[in-house]
């Protein structure tokens, strides 16, 4: 037996195979993480090496398949690669390629929250290797709702606590950022572990109780207007509007300045970005805005897919907004001053929703 063969991946009676790689992915990021640790003591324990790691946003994939298909004579390689879904599909060919014929002295796992591109996940689905750790990303808010809050009480069982089924969907109400970008990095998910923690570890052993989570668990007021200003630059009126009716009756309602500020800081992000390239780089972005990471990712995005200009417009849109509501020229309308906020709120969100579409806004709030 060769020196190189001796130390392909094998398996026993008790235990099967290792892959030659996997896709170790999802929203539960604690979870994925506690997969990714076993899958390192596993090779370790099989006399294989400590893992090398690398990051998607920083590494291109031909260093990483240069990585894997380096030969190794001290023993098994383990090949991390985290934000593995941060590449795009051209940037992942090489590494599909690789799958094709993989080093059988190299384990490779792609972590991240959100599936690799779809070349890349069927690869390494097709090699046996696809681990996914939470909700079907596809799944309708009620059916995520679900998921985080059985999430939250394996998390507190974990700690060593206990809590009610309404609690734990209380602390989600309170803590849940259903924003794209954290469904996409797994943020909610580590919110709510991070706060089971806390809460198990508060209790000490007893029940957690609903004076325990006012005390202990912040709201996070700004959350239902990350979401709504996701929804405007999809242009998902629908969304928007529920979005809205949230935020003006909900169970933290916001007052309309306050949608308008956070509004106006987002998109004049996005107008920033959008001013920079046609399709920037999150790297572009984040030297731009300041906001690094998953935030400027997600600015990226967004501003490749708006229509030029339409980040610009919406912040003179929401400039005029924000004039409206400090006159608060609505008496005219006979209504009470927040619901003639509101009702202007409500025309501003319609006019960004239009020019998400590649439309004009109507020239006013009387059209």
């Amino acid at each position: 037996m060769t020196a190189v063969a001796a130390r392909k991946i094998t398996g026993s009676m008790s235990q099967p195979a290792l892959k030659p790689a996997y896709a170790i992915w999802g929203e539960d990021r604690a979870t994925v993480d506690r997969a990714v640790a076993r899958l390192a003591a596993r090779v370790q324990r099989e006399g294989g090496l400590p893992p090398e790691r690398f990051r998607a946003d920083e590494t291109p994939a031909e260093e990483v398949v240069a990585a894997c298909e380096a030969v190794s004579l001290a023993g098994l390689r383990l090949v991390i690669v985290e934000d593995a879904d941060g590449w795009r599909a051209a940037d992942a060919a090489a590494l599909v390629d690789y799958l094709d014929s993989p080093n059988p002295s190299t384990c490779l796992a792609l972590v991240s929250a959100g599936a690799p591109t779809p070349k890349l996940h069927q690869a390494v689905a097709a090699l046996g290797g696809d681990l996914r750790y939470g909700p079907d990303p596809k799944a309708k808010p009620a059916e995520r709702a679900r998921w985080l809050a059985e999430h939250f009480r394996d998390e507190v069982q974990r700690a060593g606590g206990s809590v009610a089924p309404t609690l734990a969907r209380q602390v989600v109400q309170r803590v849940a950022v259903d924003r794209p970008d954290a469904r996409r990095h797994g943020l909610t998910a580590m919110e709510l572990a991070r706060e089971a923690e806390k809460l198990a570890a508060y209790a000490g052993g007893e029940p957690i109780t609903a004076e325990m989570v006012d005390a202990l668990v912040p709201r996070h007021p700004d959350a239902k207007v990350y979401e709504l200003a996701d929804a405007i630059a999809a242009a998902d009126s629908a969304r928007a509007h529920d979005l809205l009716q949230d935020l003006a009756t909900g169970e933290d309602p916001q007052p309309p300045i306050v949608v308008q500020v956070q509004l106006a800081n987002r998109f004049r992000d996005l107008a920033t970005a959008q001013a920079l390239a046609p399709a920037p780089t999150a790297d572009e972005v984040a030297a731009a805005t300041g906001r690094g990471g998953f935030p400027a990712r997600i600015l990226a995005e967004q501003a490749a897919r708006l229509p030029p200009g339409a980040a610009q417009a919406a912040v003179a849109r929401l400039a005029a907004l924000e004039l409206d509501l400090r006159v608060s020229s609505l008496r005219e309308l006979g209504r009470t001053r927040d619901d003639g906020a509101r009702l202007v709120l409500e025309l501003a969100v319609r006019d960004l929703v239009a020019l998400a579409r590649g439309g004009k806004p109507p020239a006013g709030p009387e059209s």
